[in-house]
């Protein structure tokens, strides 16, 4: 079998789960195995209430209806996240405005986005790049002094902590992502993490349509009705069996990719050094997911060239986010405080690596001697 870029783990009793989900004729939304697996998280992130939903984009959307963000309000985004940072904010009628990021880590910039802070700031939105954590001290900080929402994108960091804090506790709201390439996944699916207990009702409320029905399944109200605004953000109870059974073998996962992680690391570190070149790095005290691992080429054109010469060996990589500020849709619907040139440069020079669960000695092999006999030059 050809090497591949990502290959989601099967977990050892998924395929029983899916197939009892189907047997079971209970296969919409909010079923035992979803219902198990939003146990299981609220237990492992300490979480005040854990929402499994369609998607890590629809736990964002999920986010700014139960925020309230609307017109004339202002979000502050990363340059270098993921579309669906800007998207959730542009689709309540606010405004994202872009600031720049950290150059060695991707990970925003905190003393920049206190900068663009404004009478209209209403929420700081920001994701811990890579399974490394931001300075989420300093965003927690920003956000008391300045009254605002944090909105935490942990959907590569599921388990990671730094300085001895879980990733995914900063945040009043929190994303997560299951998606075919991350640690735990589902296909498509993903959960909105709830923090501020404040939360809770309206979370409930939006994810089901806008409707109450979590008070008629408790018992509360003898019937449901729309209250509110929402949408269907329920999961299909086979992809709740999925999650579930790969959160059961959280531990197990983790260490494959930690063990894939860490060769490919000890393998490339001398010829990184060597080439002058910057490698991913969780920094000190940071115990990251091994979502990914990164090679920082100098520019785009070996970027370009380091990718080409990895594909002559059969090894895929890719790039990654492109920044939002520069997009078509980030330069109609929002704003940017700075130039943006560390987010413009990091995604002109990162190169992933494959990083998956599922990667043999054989496979490790393989993206080591391909990576190492690629000269950077002047």
């Amino acid at each position: 079998m050809s090497l591949r870029f990502t290959h989601p783990y099967i977990a050892s009793s998924e395929l029983d789960a899916v197939r009892r989900a189907i047997e079971s004729g209970h296969t919409g939304g909010d079923g035992p195995f979803t219902l198990s697996a939003a146990r299981r998280l609220t237990d492992m992130l300490d979480a005040a209430h854990v929402a499994i939903v369609t998607s890590g984009t629809d736990a964002a959307e999920l986010a700014g209806i139960v925020a309230d963000f609307g017109p004339g309000d202002e979000v502050i985004v990363p340059s270098y996240q993921f579309p669906s940072a800007g998207l959730s904010v542009a689709l309540r009628g606010a405004t994202p405005v872009f600031v720049d990021v950290d150059p060695r880590t991707g990970n925003i910039d905190v003393a920049q986005a206190e900068a663009a802070i404004t009478p209209n700031t209403r929420a700081v939105t920001f994701v811990n790049y890579a399974g490394v954590s931001a300075d989420t001290r300093a965003i927690r900080r920003i956000a008391d002094t300045h009254d605002l929402i944090v909105v935490e994108d942990n959907c590569h960091s599921l388990g990671g902590d730094a300085n001895g804090e879980p990733m995914g506790r900063c945040g009043d709201l929190v994303l997560h992502s299951f998606q075919a390439s991350k640690n735990i996944s589902c296909g498509e699916g993903g959960a909105l993490v709830v923090n501020n207990p404040a939360y809770i009702e309206r979370t409930e409320i939006a994810r089901e349509k806008g409707t109450n029905r979590h008070r008629f399944l408790r018992g509360e109200v003898d019937r449901y009705t729309w209250v509110d605004l929402g949408s269907n953000y329920l999961p299909s109870d086979i992809q709740g069996a999925m999650i579930d059974a790969q959160l059961a073998d959280y531990d197990i996962i983790q260490v494959r990719r930690m063990s894939a992680w860490s060769s490919i690391d000890d393998g490339i570190s001398d010829w990184a050094n060597n080439s002058g070149l910057e490698i991913m790095s969780a920094g000190e005290g940071n115990n990251h997911t091994a979502h990914l691992f990164y090679v920082l080429l100098p520019d785009q054109p070996r970027q370009r060239a380091f990718i080409d010469h990895l594909a002559a060996r059969n090894v895929p990589s890719a790039t990654h986010f492109q920044p939002l500020h520069t997009s078509e849709a980030g330069e109609r619907l929002g704003r940017s405080f700075d130039s943006g040139n560390n987010a413009t440069s990091f995604a002109s020079r990162i190169v992933r690596l494959p990083m998956h669960a599922n990667l043999t000695a054989l496979d490790i092999d393989l993206i080591v001697d391909s990576v190492t006999s690629f000269e950077v030059g002047n």
